[in-house]
């Protein structure tokens, strides 16, 4: 089953709506206790990222991998 915050609301073009959690504060991945740069490090290391990560967060954690 998947989780219905994966998926963009069809009134929510980008996915994220104003009513949404947002999926970062600051630099802290909301919900995780990881900051984004920890979590590109996990990628980078091949490591699993935690389960509760949004589909929004796994494409930002991956793009800012890129950029390490």
């Amino acid at each position: 089953m998947t989780d219905r915050r994966d998926h963009p609301k069809p009134d929510c073009g980008s996915g994220i709506c104003a009513g949404d959690v947002p999926p970062l504060i600051g630099r802290i991945l909301t919900g995780t206790g990881l900051t984004l740069d920890q979590a590109a490090a996990r990628v980078l290391a091949n490591e699993a990222l935690p389960a509760e990560l949004t589909e929004i967060q796994r494409r930002l954690v991956h793009e800012h991998a890129l950029h390490l």
